[in-house]
């Protein structure tokens, strides 16, 4: 990994998670999807503008090295690059927030105290835990408008009485059952 770095703004809890899961600065796994992203948006320093420099707030992330793209002449990325950036990593930290809980939803211990215990786990300040605990339910009820009900207890198939029809036009190779 290079040691040029670009800055984004991520929400306060964000920013604790991704440096206490990928390091300050928030360094990706080689050939992930992340760094794909960070790769196509980078660009050469354009004349006239200064790199940049970190600002109160802003979270560091390393940009990877790259044969086709030398960070040594590509370590720029403009405001909309940055927004792409954020959003994988936004998009990261919702993927692991509901893998996580999500399993764990069944147990008898309460919500609350459940996503408490993971910003805890994963460098999150207890501050930040509501804003946590609404991003997971704004998931959940996301998916409940489209009918899919998260909530579920159990998910019970009977494949037992599926009964399968193999029409006339198919091969005589299927026995009807």
């Amino acid at each position: 990994m290079s040691k040029f770095v670009l800055y984004v703004n991520l929400p306060k809890y964000l920013h604790e998670w991704a440096t206490h899961q990928l390091g300050d600065p928030v360094t990706f796994p080689q050939y992930s999807n992340e760094n794909a992203v960070i790769r196509s948006f980078l660009q050469k320093l354009p004349a006239g503008v200064s790199p940049d420099v970190r600002t109160d707030g802003a979270t560091a992330v390393a940009i990877p090295d790259s044969a086709s793209k030398p960070v040594e002449y590509y370590n720029y990325m403009g405001d909309r690059g940055k927004l792409a950036v954020v959003e994988v990593i936004k998009d990261l930290f919702t993927r692991a927030l509901w893998n996580d809980i999500n399993q764990m939803e069944k147990s008898p211990v309460g919500l609350n105290q459940l996503i408490a215990a993971w910003c805890e786990m994963h460098g999150i300040g207890l501050d930040r835990v509501e804003t946590v605990r609404q991003r997971y339910y704004r998931i959940r009820k996301a998916y409940y408008k489209h009918g899919i009900n998260l909530k579920k207890s159990s998910r019970q198939h009977n494949h037992d009485s599926v009964d399968f029809q193999v029409s006339e036009t198919e091969s005589n190779n299927h026995t009807q059952q």
